[in-house]
């Protein structure tokens, strides 16, 4: 018997993103329901302390970028000009 799902979620959508998800629904062979169960159940949210530690990691890549360039624009001006030290 199949499982009852009394509780109801409305979701705002354009015309176009409504007649995208009906035709993914169709092209899957399910119900527009068991399409956005499905996508919601492998989706991966992220909670607050994840995202403070994902910003912090993306600060210290892009930290680690400006010194990388720097390096890179010191060495390819030994020699040729002491303007760039």
């Amino acid at each position: 018997m199949a499982r009852r799902r009394p509780v109801m979620v409305a979701v705002r959508l354009t015309p176009d993103e409504s007649a995208d998800w009906r035709a993914k629904a169709k092209a899957a062979g399910v119900p527009l329901s068991a399409l956005i169960r499905r996508a919601m159940a492998r989706t991966r949210t992220w909670t607050v302390p994840a995202a403070e530690v994902e910003r912090d990691r993306t600060r210290q890549v892009s930290r680690i970028g400006n010194n990388l360039n720097q390096i890179a624009k010191w060495t390819s001006c030994i020699g040729f000009t002491t303007a760039c030290i």
